[in-house]
C-alpha cells in the first residue's frame, strides 16, 4: 500500500510538471527564452566604447544612474562570461517553468530579480568598493541569475511538498511527536543548504584577469529569497516555513556579513 502511494504521488508530481509547462503562453516562452537572451547578445556585439561609458558600472561614477541597471545585462567577454551566464539562466528559467504553478508570484519574482536585483546589487558593489578604497567596474548577468537560481530552488522545495508545508504548523496532524520534530529538522536543513548555496555563490575568486563579484552574487540570491518570502507571507498561511526561512536568511546575511568583514579586514591590512 505504502508503494501505490509513493508511486501516485510521483505520477501527481510529474503531472503537474507537464500542466505547468502548458500553461506558458507562447508570448511568455519567446520572452524568456528568446528575447532576453538576444538582447544580452545584442548589448554584447555593442562598440567596446559605449560599454565602458553607458553600460559598465564604475564604482568610481556614482552618477551614471543608468549603469545601475544596465550594467546587469552587459558582457564584454563572450566566453565564457556571456555564454556562461545564458547557458545557467536557460536552465534554472525551464526548471521554473516546470515546477512553478502561481503565474503572479512568477511574474512578482521575475520583475524583481530583472529590475531590483540589479540595482540592490549596484549598490552593494559600490559600498562596498568605496569602503575598501578600491576603484572597480563590475558587468553581468550572473547577479540576476543568481536571483533566478534561489527561485528554482525554493520552487523545488515547493514541488515536493509545498502542498504539506501548512500541515508543519498543526503537529497534532503528524503520527506522533517524532515524526513531526524529525520533518520539522529537514526542512530546516533542506533551507539551510539553499542558503549555503547562496553563500558559495557570494565568494570572490579570481578568474584570470578578473574577479568575480561575489556580493553581487550574493545579494542577487538572498534578494530573490527576501521577495519570495515576503509574498509568500502575505498570500500563504504556512507560519513554520516562513519562519524558518526567515531565519535561514538572516543568518545568511549574518555569516555573509563576517564574510565581508574578514575580507575587508585582510584587503585594509587592519
Amino acid at each position: 500500500m505504502g508503494n501505490r502511494e509513493i508511486s501516485n504521488d510521483f505520477k501527481v508530481k510529474t503531472d503537474q510538471i507537464k500542466i505547468n509547462l502548458k500553461s506558458w503562453t507562447l508570448p511568455e516562452w519567446v520572452l524568456f527564452f528568446v528575447i532576453i537572451p538576444a538582447m544580452l547578445f545584442l548589448i554584447y556585439s555593442l562598440p567596446q566604447e559605449i560599454k565602458d561609458t553607458y553600460f559598465i558600472l564604475n564604482t568610481s561614477d556614482l552618477w551614471s544612474l543608468q549603469t545601475y541597471i544596465l550594467y546587469g545585462y552587459t558582457h564584454s567577454q563572450f566566453y565564457p562570461h556571456l555564454v556562461g551566464n545564458e547557458i545557467v539562466y536557460l536552465i534554472a528559467i525551464i526548471a521554473v517553468f516546470s515546477l512553478e504553478n502561481n503565474k503572479r508570484r512568477f511574474w512578482i519574482m521575475a520583475g524583481s530579480s530583472f529590475l531590483i536585483v540589479p540595482v540592490i546589487t549596484s549598490l552593494l558593489t559600490i559600498g562596498l568598493f568605496h569602503f575598501l578604497g578600491i576603484q572597480a567596474r563590475s558587468q553581468g548577468f550572473s547577479a540576476i541569475v543568481a536571483a533566478f537560481i534561489a527561485y528554482t530552488l525554493i520552487s523545488l522545495v515547493l514541488w515536493i511538498i509545498g502542498d504539506r508545508l501548512e500541515d508543519f504548523d498543526h503537529p497534532e496532524l503528524f503520527s506522533s511527536r517524532f515524526l513531526f520534530y524529525f520533518l520539522c529538522g529537514l526542512l530546516t536543513i533542506i533551507l539551510a543548504l539553499i542558503i549555503v548555496g547562496g553563500l558559495d555563490l557570494g565568494l570572490f575568486m579570481n578568474m584570470g584577469d578578473v574577479t568575480s563579484n561575489g556580493i553581487a552574487h550574493f545579494g542577487g540570491f538572498i534578494t530573490g529569497l527576501i521577495v519570495f518570502l515576503v509574498y509568500d507571507a502575505r498570500t500563504e498561511q504556512r507560519k513554520y516555513f516562513q519562519m524558518t526561512l526567515g531565519i535561514a536568511i538572516g543568518m545568511g546575511i549574518l555569516w555573509y556579513g563576517n564574510y565581508i568583514s574578514t575580507l575587508i579586514h585582510a584587503v585594509k591590512g587592519v
